[in-house]
């Protein structure tokens, strides 16, 4: 019972989860037009929906072994996509002059996937933690203190990923810690800059 709850925890708030209303946010924090929100959300959906397609596949040919992408050895191959699909993405949204909002998100995608390839050298760093780290900070950050209860996630993922053995808690209290100061980093970097 415990062990499931702790895997729907798991996959409710996985990354991929959490990013799907990422760029629907942002944009409309920023112009408060739901209409064109939804166009950039819609256009994001095909970038990061290539990074589930590749996954999917992956396990499909067995070079992942779970959609999770749980073994370090495995997950230079999703980074190296991911950081493609990423620059991909870029390219679009500076050919479409797409809202700068979106730029900042990339430059966080960007910025997480290189430091978490690098510590993933030394230790499998929970990216499940760091994203909600990432995602629940933001939302504290963009919409004020209202929403500093939100951070509760952050300590339920890590317990969740630590309960389904996919984690031991060094990793999962170094996703989260990671998802904190990559986010503090990003948006005093953004403040400079919008």
């Amino acid at each position: 019972m415990v062990k499931n709850l702790a895997r729907f925890i798991s996959f409710s708030s996985s990354p991929f989860i959490l990013l799907l209303p990422t760029p629907f946010i942002l944009v409309y924090k920023e112009t408060e037009n739901i209409f064109y929100s939804l166009k950039w959300a819609l256009f994001s959906y095909i970038f990061l929906f290539s990074v589930v397609f590749f996954v999917l596949l992956g396990m499909l040919i067995g070079f992942f072994s779970d959609y999770d992408v749980s073994k370090k050895e495995e997950r230079p191959k999703l980074f190296a996509f991911g950081g493609i699909i990423t620059f991909l993405y870029l390219g679009s949204l500076i050919l479409l002059n797409g809202p700068k909002i979106l730029y900042f998100l990339i430059f966080g995608i960007i910025l997480g996937v290189l430091v978490i390839s690098v510590v993933n050298n030394w230790i499998k760093v929970s990216i499940h933690t760091a994203t909600v780290s990432a995602f629940t900070l933001s939302l504290v950050i963009l919409f004020g203190y209202n929403f500093l209860p939100i951070l509760i996630l952050i300590p339920v993922m890590a317990w969740a990923r630590v309960k389904i053995k996919k984690h031991t808690i060094l990793e999962a209290i170094s996703g989260g810690f990671l998802g904190i100061i990559l986010t503090i980093i990003v948006y005093t970097i953004g403040r400079f800059i919008f």
